[in-house]
């Protein structure tokens, strides 16, 4: 009897609760489609010439992303999804890797459609619902750019949780997936890489992340590759370092990133002589890279004023040879800046490879209306070793015995609109920003000048 008791009353509890937990619990989509458009409009310096002599180049991008993603249940829990995205580009004039938001230089007057990511995932592996196996072209960004930032035809082992996440990748760039049939950078064929990541919150809102990035590159003993100068030297090696981030607080917030790499590997170059022979060269090569962030904010007042500074510096390198830390193709240096669209950590103008350079600068935030928020950065660039070249796109020559490449300024608008219903599932979100930037460069060029660019951005995702 007490049996039968139980057995009812646990068939009007379950009758009772199915009906919320059905109800409470709003199924997933199957099918989710979205796009994103973006529009950069401006007038910077022509970087193609020797000495600019003040002479700007208007420039404008178009972008288009439509993206298509698939589950294969409409719970939490199913076990399957997929994603493609697309890109349709047209580029007038010259326009930089920071204004097209994307890794790698813009040619002059460029348009073509390319497939940006298409791979499809395997989640709940063994069961956990925080593990998942995924295999395609996938897109790979760090939060500063400083160690990947890359496209990659790859297989990627992921873990995500409430206090740990670790990844790990591995791939090879193969082609473009391009309408325009252009071919693979000969500087990025035939490279394998690897990118790992463990990170733990260690406290709420504190993580640390160890990170490395290894690549295996055998792309530049091709001899019709070196007869056009078109991949002159292979890097086999890797960074790894790791990242510390953070912010709380409640009336007063500070926050702070740091990223400390080391890099460690092989670089082989390569040239041809008078007979066409092959002829190649190693070194061993060794350096590191340290940046930093420190900034407060007072959330208590209603326009939100924040005050940082963020400074950088690789080695030294020793020789005329490049025997300290460089970046590779893959690393980009982009970041978030105001409405969150990308720039560079000295604004939208210089986009110098961290390698033979330090920098510092200050910046200070504040919120002018409801959404509508201005920056202004002010900050400095040296070169450490005063005989080694810096790679940027100013063409201007270096003098021999100098070190400060100059002095930069910044001024940003940014603006973000309230996310707008367009239906049931989905949101428009609009941003827009309008920046002015001056480099007066230093005494290490050799024809100092000052040179100015106005930029204008708006983007939308829907």
């Amino acid at each position: 009897m007490l049996l039968q008791r139980c057995s009812g009353l646990l068939c009007v509890l379950w009758g009772t609760l199915l009906p919320v937990t059905v109800i409470g619990v709003e199924p997933l989509p199957r099918h989710e489609y979205d796009q994103r458009l973006y529009l950069s409009a401006g007038e910077s310096p022509d970087f193609r010439q020797r000495f600019v002599d003040g002479n700007n180049e208007t420039n404008s991008v178009f972008r288009y992303e439509p993206r298509y993603h698939w589950r294969s249940g409409e719970t939490e829990w199913h076990r399957w999804d997929a994603e493609v995205r697309g890109k349709l580009l047209v580029a007038a004039g010259q326009p930089s890797s920071l204004q097209t938001d994307d890794n790698g230089r813009i040619r002059e007057d460029e348009h073509y459609a390319e497939l940006r990511d298409a791979w499809i995932r395997r989640r709940m592996l063994f069961g956990q619902p925080s593990m998942s196996l995924a295999l395609g072209r996938q897109t790979y960004k760090d939060e500063e750019g400083v160690i990947w930032d890359l496209p990659l035809e790859s297989l990627n082992l992921d873990y995500q949780s409430t206090h740990w996440r670790a990844h790990l990748v591995a791939g090879q760039q193969f082609t473009t997936f391009r309408s325009d049939d252009s071919d693979l950078d000969p500087r990025d064929e035939d490279i394998f890489r690897v990118l790992a990541g463990v990170g733990k919150q260690w406290m709420p809102g504190h993580w640390w992340d160890l990170r490395l990035h290894y690549q295996d590159d055998d792309s530049g003993a091709q001899i019709e590759q070196l007869e056009d100068l078109l991949d002159v030297r292979d890097f086999t090696g890797y960074w790894a370092g790791v990242r510390l981030h953070g912010e709380g607080g409640k009336a007063t917030t500070v926050g702070y990133s740091v990223n400390a790499l080391f890099q460690e590997g092989d670089l082989v170059r390569y040239e041809i002589d008078a007979v066409q022979g092959l002829i190649q060269s190693e070194d061993r090569i060794q350096g590191y890279l340290i940046q930093g962030e420190l900034f407060g904010r007072l959330d208590r007042l209603s326009w939100r004023p924040s005050l940082g500074v963020r400074a950088a510096t690789t080695d030294e390198p020793d020789y005329l040879v490049s025997d300290g830390y460089f970046q590779s193709r893959v690393q980009s240096n982009r970041r978030a800046g105001v409405a969150d669209l990308s720039t560079g950590p000295l604004g939208d103008l210089l986009d110098y490879e961290m390698k033979n350079i330090a920098y510092a600068a200050a910046w200070y935030r504040q919120q002018l209306w409801p959404r509508v928020e201005l920056e202004v950065l002010a900050g400095s660039v040296q070169r450490l070793n005063d005989t080694v070249r810096v790679n940027s796109p100013i063409r201007n020559p270096l003098v021999e015995g100098e070190t400060h490449l100059g002095n930069v300024a910044n001024m940003a608008l940014g603006w973000q609109s309230f996310p707008l219903a367009v239906s049931e599932r989905r949101q428009m979100q609009l941003s827009a920003r309008l920046s002015y930037s001056i480099f007066d460069m230093g005494e290490a060029y050799q024809r100092p000048e000052q040179i100015h660019q106005i930029l204008f951005v708006i983007a939308g995702r829907w």
